[in-house]
């Protein structure tokens, strides 16, 4: 065959269709912070794209996201894709090889039976219903509207049952223990959780 196989994959070794064929591969000039903090922040992308269900566009990833980081297109995106399986149980996959389109996947054990739109986690069952539901409930978590969304959108924040019984900075060092890195790797929510902690 004088066609090319694409890779059922992500797709991480095509950057683009023509124009950034002459982009480095290695990553050897960007330090490792530098790096996890663009694997970080894609997450938070991916995961706000996911929570829309709006396909992904590895054009609004380079854009928003990578930008400059272009040589470490490949690594970044590897490595963001292994913290969504680890953490939540989901999996970053490519619907559309031509203008390379993305979705995220519940990649969680299902239920025998069960259909495959209704995944079920092996401990904690339908996670999204007890995040929404179950943790609200129980005042784990409290909800605001998000003005002039459609469909509506809200904003979740600690309730008062988990401001009792736990504290931000605990779960900020599990999360960190569980990545197997320092807390202080994520800036912006542990100078919150130490500020918390100041005001208790």
């Amino acid at each position: 065959m004088s066609q090319r196989k694409r890779s059922k994959g992500l797709g991480y070794s095509q950057m683009t269709d023509g124009e950034d064929d002459s982009i480095p591969t290695q990553v050897e000039r960007r330090s490792q912070d530098q790096v996890n903090q663009k694997v970080s922040e894609l997450v938070q992308f991916l995961l706000v794209k996911d929570q829309k269900k709006i396909p992904i566009k590895r054009a609004d990833m380079l854009k928003n996201i990578i930008r400059e980081y272009r040589d470490a297109y490949t690594e970044i995106v590897r490595r963001a894709d292994r913290t969504l399986q680890e953490v939540f149980g989901l999996q970053l996959v490519e619907i559309d090889t031509k203008r390379h389109i993305y979705i995220l996947i519940n990649n969680l054990p299902r239920a025998e039976g069960e259909h495959l739109c209704r995944k079920q986690h092996s401990v904690f069952g339908d996670v999204r219903k007890l995040v929404t539901e179950e943790f609200v409930r129980q005042k784990y978590l409290e909800t605001t509207p998000i003005p002039l969304t459609d469909p509506p959108e809200f904003k979740y924040q600690w309730g008062p049952r988990a401001e009792k019984e736990t504290s931000k900075k605990d779960v900020l060092s599990f999360v960190a223990k569980m990545q197997g890195k320092d807390p202080t790797f994520w800036a912006s929510q542990y100078s919150e959780a130490e500020a918390n902690r100041a005001t208790t």
